[in-house]
């Protein structure tokens, strides 16, 4: 008798498991809503929620974009694999072009070129008619760029210790670090936000980069100007004893990088694909920069990639803002979204002016509000930044954040710490 209330016991649960409710409409409609604006920390938070609400399939997509906004591209990789496989009828085109797309990028961050391109030049040629035109264009360029690089050996770092590098500011403000090449030392920008490291015309001769056979069209920041650039590797390169192969440079006229308004030439940006392979960078004040050899856990997460450009969560408040997060920026700049949505508070406080962008290739003018001060929140420390200014028209039509935050806001911290492993930043 115990044995078959047991059974019964078991049939019971398993039943119940078996028939829990499947997600609502309207539960459907707030995860892609959030993926749709590129909130991936609050996302990730829901799927956790509805994870035993959700079928197979959309397990499958959801955990492609997060595993690929957090680094983990492996599992992208297969999660995209499996998704295209066990459900292709359910698909349509628009979905499956947008999964490969997230392959390719995830293919790219972990230096599988080849891979890449081939999964690019398939999404065109299987879904160019569901592309928007804008897509497609981008798709060009990145079979372009990623087919000149397909016999092109991956990236490696080889880390054997601690290592510590120094580190100044140049006229603009920015961080550099040396650079050694063969027996010469070079000053390059350390630039998170770089999605590839780039360098003049000059400077890649006097490196000796094996240049490649391509050349594409490319825009500057927020001042839209567009040039021709090349690709070209450099088969080694020393950030104090840290030794990188095989890296890949975008090569520019120097005049791009020339800045007519400080009279000022950079000529080498150390970009994401170097800088994530430290595992892990401890930036500090004083002009020291570590790298330790194993990158430590940590239970804060607060730090994502939208492609190649870094996002940080920051506290304002009790609300938790998603920001772009570029060291290669001298100052912290709000984007429209933030201002929709505290516009009373933005309105009140701040004070119209003109701003001028003054980026490599030229200029630009945009209107904004200056506000005299903001206080965010990273980790356990609260600062405030001064004079913020807040645009009131978008830079990018599908803009989805609310500003990228520069040094003005790092500089109150006598430690930054980047963790590309386990994807968070912090500052003491």
């Amino acid at each position: 008798m115990k044995v078959t209330l047991s059974i019964l016991f078991v049939l019971a649960t398993l039943t119940a498991c078996n028939n829990k409710p499947s997600l609502s409409a309207a539960a459907n409609k707030k995860l892609q809503t959030l993926l749709d604006n590129k909130e991936y920390f609050k996302l990730e938070t829901q799927i956790k929620l509805y994870h035993d609400r959700l079928g197979d399939e959309k397990k499958l997509y959801y955990a492609s974009y997060i595993d690929n906004v957090f680094n983990r591209n492996i599992d992208c990789i297969n999660d995209v694999d499996s998704l295209l496989k066990n459900f292709p009828n359910q698909l349509p085109d628009s979905v499956k072009a947008n999964m490969r797309r997230l392959q390719s990028d995830s293919y790219f961050k972990t230096y599988q070129y080849a891979k890449a391109a081939q999964t690019d030049s398939s999404t065109l040629k299987l879904y160019s008619k569901v592309l928007p035109k804008d897509y497609t264009e981008d798709l060009k360029k990145q079979i372009l760029l990623r087919g000149a690089l397909k016999n092109v050996s991956p990236q490696q770092t080889i880390i054997k210790n601690n290592t510590s590098i120094p580190w100044s500011r140049n006229k603009l403000g920015l961080i550099e670090i040396p650079v050694k090449c063969s027996t010469t030392i070079y000053n390059a920008v350390f630039d998170t936000r770089a999605n590839i490291s780039a360098i003049t015309k000059t400077y890649a001769k006097k490196l000796g980069l094996h240049m490649l056979n391509v050349s594409f069209d490319e825009s500057s920041g927020e001042t839209g100007f567009k040039f021709k650039t090349s690709e070209g590797i450099a088969d080694s390169l020393y950030i104090g004893s840290i030794l990188v192969k095989n890296v890949v440079f975008e090569v520019m006229p120097d005049s791009v990088l020339y800045f007519t308004a400080f009279k000022f030439q950079l000529n080498m940006i150390i970009g994401y694909p170097v800088i994530e392979q430290f595992g892990e960078v401890h930036i500090y004040k004083d002009g020291k920069m570590t790298i330790p050899l194993i990158p430590a856990k940590s239970d804060l997460h607060n730090f994502a990639l939208d492609g190649l450009d870094p996002i940080i969560a920051l506290k304002k408040g009790n609300d938790t803002l998603d920001f772009q997060f570029d060291t290669g920026a001298s100052s912290s700049l709000f984007y429209v979204s933030y201002l929709n949505k505290y516009k009373t508070e933005v309105i009140e406080s701040g004070k119209k002016k003109i701003l001028g962008f003054y980026g490599a290739g030229g200029s630009q003018k945009k209107e904004a509000y200056v506000l005299p001060k903001i206080n965010l929140t990273l980790g356990n420390k609260t600062v405030t930044v001064s004079d913020v200014d807040v645009l009131q028209q978008k830079i990018i039509p599908n803009e989805k954040f609310y500003g990228n935050i520069g040094q003005d806001f790092i500089k109150n911290f006598n430690e930054i710490i980047y963790n590309f492993k386990y994807m968070y930043i912090n500052g003491n």
